[in-house]
């Protein structure tokens, strides 16, 4: 039995496979705020003659930075989809993500305070949208549904947590 068989029959849903393709769009728009960032410093030092060693040094090791983490994007996106799944139980929503580091919350019913959506253009592109469970210390995401699908788990969820705050 394969990884993706065994998840499916635990409850555990993987993501929509488009949402690989928002992440790297979503990378690649952070890497050019960042590149752009830093070429204002660079303009701004150039400008009033502070373009000394430490600035040259700490502007190219932004620039570094931001283009490693794009050119490296590809694979930390493959593994984040393969490792994040969720699971919508009776009596809790349960989360988890990651290869190396990995975080499992499962957040009982009875402790949400409420549930909502959110969703920034990239993904409104796609048809998705990032269902967002609150509780009293933290807030969990499912990081994106169909926006349909999405509407239904706001729904199913609030259900159930109705129905869980009605037992106490």
């Amino acid at each position: 039995m394969n990884a993706q068989q065994e998840s499916e029959e635990s409850g555990w849903r993987p993501l929509p496979p488009r949402v690989c393709t928002v992440w790297l769009i979503n990378e690649a728009i952070h890497c050019a705020i960042w590149l752009a960032v830093c070429a204002v410093v660079a303009i701004v030092c150039m400008t009033n003659g502070w373009w000394g060693f430490w600035q040259r040094l700490i502007v190219a090791l932004a620039v570094a930075y931001a283009v490693l983490d794009l050119a490296t994007q590809p694979l930390q996106t493959k593994y984040l989809y393969a490792f994040t799944r969720f699971r919508i139980g009776e009596r809790d929503l349960a989360t988890r993500k990651g290869w190396l580091f990995r975080r499992s919350t499962t957040t009982p019913y009875t402790r949400v305070q409420h549930v909502d959506t959110k969703q920034n253009p990239v993904q409104r592109h796609f048809g998705l949208t990032t269902v967002v469970v609150h509780t009293a210390a933290d807030e969990h995401e499912i990081a994106a549904l169909d926006t349909d699908e999405a509407e239904r788990m706001v729904a199913l969820i609030t259900e159930r947590v109705a129905e869980a705050k009605d037992d106490l």
